[in-house]
C-alpha cells in the first residue's frame, strides 16, 4: 500500500508538493521546472525529471552545525520512483563516481546523512572533479555565511548514458550560494578530467541552465 501511495503521489505535478518543500528553496518559494517532480527529503529537496532520469538540481536550507556525522556510504534507490529509480549498480564499471548534488558532509544527523545517499541525489561525475575540485568547493561553501545552496547539473541534450536505467551524464555542474547579506555567489565546473571550479555569476548560471534563480 505504501509503495502504491508513493507511486500515485509521483503522478501529481511538482507544484502540488510545494507546501512540503518550500522551506528548502531560496526565499521559501519553489523554483518550478516544467516536467519535473520535487522530491522532499529531510533537509533538502531534489528537482527530478523522472522521464529522463535527470537530477536537475538539489536545494537545501543551509543550517551550520559543528557536530561531524559519520559518513555511511549507504547508496540506495529512491523507493518513491519504484523500479524506475537509479540504483548504485548503474554506476558499476562506468568510470564515473556517484556524485552527490547535496553533499553528505552537509548532513547534521544520521537520518540526514542517509538521505544524501539517495540515488536521486546522484549524477555520474568524473572522479577527479568529484573528489578534488568539487569537493573543495563544497568545503569552502560550508564556511560561508550561506542561507540556501542550490546545486545542479547541465545535460545539454547529451546522449551518453550509463547503467540499466540509462542515467544521463552531465556536461557540467553549477552551484548557487545565497548569502546572509543578500548577495549570491555562483560556480561552475565541466564534467571532464581535472576540470577546475570557476567562479561566475548567477546570471551566467541562469543562461546555461534555463532556470531562474533570482
Amino acid at each position: 500500500m505504501k509503495k502504491l501511495l508513493l507511486a500515485i503521489l509521483l503522478m501529481i505535478p511538482s507544484t502540488a508538493f510545494a507546501s512540503q518543500c518550500d522551506q528548502f528553496f531560496p526565499n521559501k518559494k519553489e523554483i518550478v521546472v516544467p516536467g519535473t517532480t520535487v522530491l522532499c527529503n529531510t533537509f533538502y529537496a531534489t528537482v527530478y525529471n523522472t522521464s529522463k532520469e535527470e537530477a536537475i538540481f538539489s536545494t537545501e536550507e543551509f543550517l551550520p552545525h559543528s557536530a561531524k556525522v559519520e559518513r555511511t556510504n549507504d547508496f540506495h534507490a529512491d523507493i518513491r520512483l519504484g523500479k524506475t529509480s537509479p540504483t548504485p549498480s548503474d554506476y558499476d564499471n562506468t568510470g564515473y563516481d556517484r556524485g552527490h548534488l547535496t553533499p553528505a558532509a552537509d548532513a547534521a544527523n544520521d537520518t540526514q546523512m542517509s538521505d544524501t545517499f539517495l540515488m536521486t541525489n546522484m549524477t555520474p561525475q568524473e572522479p577527479t572533479v568529484n573528489r578534488v575540485s568539487w569537493r573543495m568547493l563544497e568545503a569552502n561553501v560550508r564556511n560561508m555565511p550561506a542561507t540556501y545552496i542550490v546545486t545542479g547539473a547541465i545535460y545539454n541534450g547529451l546522449t551518453k548514458t550509463i547503467g540499466k536505467h540509462s542515467i544521463p551524464v552531465p556536461s557540467s555542474y553549477y552551484k548557487v550560494v545565497y548569502l546572509k547579506n543578500g548577495t549570491i555567489k555562483a560556480y561552475t565546473a565541466v564534467n571532464t578530467t581535472n576540470a577546475p571550479v570557476i567562479e561566475t555569476t548567477v546570471d551566467v548560471v541562469e543562461k546555461i541552465s534555463g532556470i531562474k534563480f533570482h
